[in-house]
């Protein structure tokens, strides 16, 4: 079936990935636009394309909930831009001033972390997970800095619990051995 202006949203809504496709290209620079007006005071340009990612999956869960006797599609697309891009902006805030906090904060009850924490240097644990890949970053500062629960985590980010688990014990021996290797040890 051959998707167009006549037929995407109802595609879309019958979850037809190629209705998808057909919407991103139309509006990915409508959304794109939306989002960095908002985020570029506060954001990277990857979180600003990870934002305009985040609002085409939830595009895609969500469009069974548009009505077109509501708003038009696009008018519609621009407010869960809007919403998602201002969540954005309070995540992106919120771990700011967590990663702010002072040198005593500890970053897990793990043994690991209450050896490096007891060490003083919280700021180079900081600056190791600063460095992982995006994914890795938003799950350490979830359940080390805000200390969330996992199933939380994996709800959030859409991902199975295990995939969770495997990430944070990747992550925790990444740490450990950087850190030994920055400490000398």
């Amino acid at each position: 079936m051959k998707i167009d202006e006549s037929n995407y949203i109802s595609e879309l809504k019958r979850k037809n990935s190629k209705a998808l496709e057909y919407t991103y290209s139309k509006y990915v620079g409508l959304v794109y636009k939306v989002v960095f007006d908002l985020l570029k005071d506060t954001a990277s340009r990857q979180d600003v394309e990870e934002c305009v990612s985040d609002i085409f999956i939830s595009l895609w869960k969500n469009a069974v909930q548009y009505n077109d006797n509501i708003t038009t599609f696009k008018k519609w697309l621009v407010a869960i831009s809007k919403y998602k891009a201002i969540d954005y902006i309070r995540k992106l805030r919120k771990a700011q001033e967590i990663v702010e906090l002072k040198e005593d904060t500890a970053i897990s009850n793990d043994n690991i972390e209450e050896k490096i924490i007891q060490t003083d240097d919280v700021n180079t644990i900081v600056g190791i997970i600063k460095n992982m890949s995006e994914i890795d970053k938003r799950i350490f500062f979830k359940r080390y800095i805000l200390n969330e629960n996992i199933n939380n985590i994996a709800e959030y980010l859409k991902l199975p619990r295990t995939v969770i688990d495997n990430r944070l014990s990747r992550g925790r021996k990444l740490i450990k051995n950087k850190w030994e290797k920055l400490m000398g040890r």
